[in-house]
């Protein structure tokens, strides 16, 4: 469901990531926080690989993040094939980039596999999880504990996890 009503005291900015970044549709007047922004373009591209279950088109999401007059951000979405959410859990505007990525991702992950029985990020038999690893935010491969790549290039180190897959040659 989208973001229909706010606190008058709460600032909202509506918008869809593309490839050149955000496309806002809606704005109080000034940018949202860099590192929440950067956190949300970052689950964006990690959305387009490894999910499994039927298919969510992406850039035709609509991004909401809101900051309530207690400072704490509200995240979600809306979108053709796919639900629409909103939540909050206290995490306060000003947290850094590594913090806001792992909540971000947490919170789409969550939103797909709770209500939308979709799997992602998979490798086919069970979910990455995104952490926090030396204060990068990364998924990490449960079984094995492995971290496999930075928030914001799971495609780009989709090669990788697939070689962890593969038995060994010899």
């Amino acid at each position: 469901m989208p973001i229909s009503e706010w606190n008058q005291d709460s600032l909202v900015w509506r918008f869809a990531i593309a490839d050149n970044g955000p496309d806002f549709y809606d704005t109080p007047g000034l940018e949202p926080p860099d590192p929440w922004l950067l956190a949300i373009a970052a689950v964006a591209r990690d959305l387009r690989c490894l999910r499994y279950g039927r298919d969510v088109q992406v850039d035709r999401l609509v991004w909401e993040l809101a900051i309530s007059d207690q400072y704490a951000v509200t995240l979600g979405w809306r979108g053709p094939g796919v639900g629409g959410f909103n939540l909050c859990h206290g995490v306060p505007m000003d947290a850094p980039y590594p913090q806001a990525s792992v909540w971000v991702a947490e919170t789409a992950q969550g939103e797909l596999t709770g209500y939308e029985f979709i799997q992602w990020p998979s490798r086919g038999r069970h979910i990455l999880h995104p952490r926090l690893r030396q204060e990068n935010p990364v998924w990490v491969d449960p079984h094995t504990d492995t971290a496999g790549a930075a928030i914001g290039e799971l495609c780009e180190q989709r090669t990788a996890w697939d070689a962890l897959d593969r038995p060994p040659e010899g």
